[in-house]
């Protein structure tokens, strides 16, 4: 079994450097130890029997590229996992005009920006995944028109103009998630703020009183977007992070600076992200970047999940589960089933700014091989369970509904997918312990009636 070289890993110093070229929910619960029997009258629960040694099989995957538009969050940044490699991401808007009718009755020849800047507010809940060392990013123009009623996955990368936004002189961003900020008298949130070449302010202001800021039907078909990147990949691990920004805050904007030499006089004007922007997060993972060798060979080799298993959001890696056995129980009459608990033990010597997702879900297939929600899902996860218990570091789903449906032939012996909470939010992870682990495996618990 691949061991740590940590119980708690300490965090080197040096910077990161490399050309980015690819491209948290309410507090644990553990479930009741009672859940799964509610379908039996309580007194007659002495009459069971439990079972734990089913037969698992349990493998890694990079599961397809899932859905990150129109999400509660967005995600950027990157930083260097020692178990897990590489992680980069990035950000789509849109940007919209804050009012129409830009510019009516004003000359733009007598228009000049003094700055421009990009500020995106930190997710007040958690700020990110990793450390809060500095970043720099680059900004890009769009030159793809994106559309409202689409579903963007979080490996489009959408056409862009050349041309980095960021203006010069600010190769790295300070990442100060908890401080509030104060400009010009105005009290604002936690945010990222980056300065824009003011050559974008005078192009935007040279369209003043046009019809391209008429509306922003018009404004979108001359300014489609703009993406976020990273500038750099981290290549030294425990640095950096994977950011959470806030999009649909009243920080998250884009501020131009000018003044009218006219009247002499100084203004600023908003373009805003909102419900109506199309926006979305890109991810990037390279595992063979990892220091330790774990997850690439399970990713090789499917009989490495026997022993580890691992799981990462935002496509990062999911895992599969098989019960090649299950269903001699239909057949050798070991009685309806009391309780189905699928007990998953946790890694816990991880970094502690790399903490286990809150919640894991597992999923069944259907006929076509897609992901849908077991029986036991339907009644909330206050049934199946799934939360993380950080005392005995383990996940543990109740699926009495789904086993019993297998074994009654309402469902395939597919098996399932583990897949982790907050999936196109975050990019928390974990390492799972598999079936054949020495010490604390994988568990299928059965308990049977007995009469």
């Amino acid at each position: 079994m691949k061991r740590h070289i940590f119980q708690f890993r300490t965090r080197p110093t040096l910077g990161a450097v490399l050309l980015f070229g690819g491209l948290v929910l309410a507090g644990c619960k553990k479930p009741d130890s009672d859940l799964g029997l509610d379908i039996l009258d309580p007194a007659d629960a002495l009459g069971t029997d439990q079972v734990d040694t089913t037969g698992i099989l349990a493998w890694t995957i990079v599961p397809e590229p899932g859905r990150t538009s129109a999400l509660s969050r967005n995600v950027l940044g990157t930083y260097l996992d020692p178990d897990f490699g590489l992680v980069s991401t990035g950000i789509v808007t849109q940007i919209l005009l804050s009012s129409n009718g830009v510019g009516s009755n004003v000359n733009p020849s007598d228009l000049v920006c003094d700055s421009i800047v990009l500020s995106l507010a930190y997710d007040l809940t958690t700020f990110g995944y990793g450390n809060a060392d500095p970043q720099s990013f680059r900004v890009f123009r769009l030159n793809e028109d994106l559309r409202t009623d689409t579903s963007y996955l979080s490996d489009h990368v959408p056409g862009i103009i050349l041309e980095d936004l960021v203006a010069a002189g600010r190769p790295e961003f300070p990442i100060q998630p908890s401080t509030p900020l104060s400009i010009g008298g105005e009290s604002l949130s936690p945010q990222l703020r980056i300065p824009l070449k003011t050559s974008l302010g005078g192009e935007i202001l040279s369209k003043w009183g046009s019809t391209t800021l008429e509306n922003n039907v018009a404004f979108l078909e001359w300014f489609k977007g703009i993406m976020i990147l990273p500038a750099e990949e981290a290549t030294v691990p425990f640095q950096q992070a994977a950011l959470y920004f806030n999009l649909l805050g009243v920080d998250s904007k884009v501020r131009l600076y000018y003044r009218n030499t006219a009247v002499v006089d100084t203004f600023t004007f908003d373009f805003v992200i909102n419900t109506s922007c199309v926006r979305y997060s890109l991810s990037h993972f390279d595992h063979t970047k990892a220091t330790e060798p774990g997850l690439v060979l399970a990713l090789q080799n499917q009989t490495a999940g026997q022993q580890e298993v691992y799981v990462q959001a935002l496509g990062g890696a999911r895992v599969e589960l098989r019960f090649p056995n299950i269903l001699d129980y239909a057949t050798n009459g070991s009685g309806a089933v009391a309780k189905a608990e699928l007990v998953i033990p946790v890694d816990e010597r991880y970094y502690p700014l790399y903490v286990p997702p809150t919640q894991l879900f597992v999923f069944r297939k259907d006929d076509n091989g897609e992901d849908v929600s077991l029986p036991d899902q339907l009644s909330g996860t206050t049934l199946i369970g799934g939360l993380y218990d950080p005392e005995d570091h383990e996940y543990r789903f109740v699926i009495t509904r789904w086993i019993q449906g297998v074994l009654n032939g309402e469902y395939p012996n597919t098996g399932l997918a583990v897949l982790p909470g907050s999936n196109g939010v975050s990019v928390n992870r974990a390492i799972l312990f598999g079936p054949e682990h020495p010490i604390a495996p994988m568990k299928l618990r059965l308990t049977f009636t007995t009469y």
